[in-house]
């Protein structure tokens, strides 16, 4: 009997299982570049998450990432903007925690937005590619 555990595909990169249902259809996956940077799915999350989270610490532990790689994703794409898109209050006598400001509303709001135009534009081709995708998984050593 096969173990639960060994059904779940793990990311090469991250440690989260990757979403095989998505994987069985055709999709777009879009980057943005900003200054030297890029913006895309991961990060949106990771500030959708801080968030709702409250607190990059949180959020790191909800995307199974640790702390340092959540807060250099959110350094990364903060540079990228002449105004905060959180603050962030230290802990101490106080608990400290994290929000997202105007802006970094506006950010994910505005991708969202961009995200379904794309979606709905790629919506005919990747139908047509659904429908002539082999059904062999590619990579899977046959020649």
């Amino acid at each position: 009997m096969k173990d639960d555990a060994q059904d779940i595909t793990m990311s090469r990169r991250k440690k989260r299982p990757i979403d095989q249902e998505r994987l069985r259809h055709p999709g777009v996956r879009t980057k943005i570049y900003v200054q030297a940077d890029m913006i895309g799915a991961g990060k949106i999350e990771l500030l959708r998450t801080l968030k709702r989270a409250g607190s990059i610490s949180a959020a790191a532990r909800e995307m199974g990432m640790g702390y340092r790689r959540a807060w250099f994703l959110l350094d990364t794409i903060q540079r990228c903007f002449r105004e905060p898109l959180f603050e962030t209050t230290r802990g101490g006598a106080d608990p400290g925690g994290s929000i997202l400001t105007p802006l970094g509303e506006e950010l994910i709001a505005r991708y969202d937005a961009h995200i379904e135009k794309i979606e709905k534009a790629s919506a005919d081709f990747l139908g047509w590619l659904e429908t002539h995708q082999s059904d062999r998984p590619a990579g899977d050593g046959d020649s």
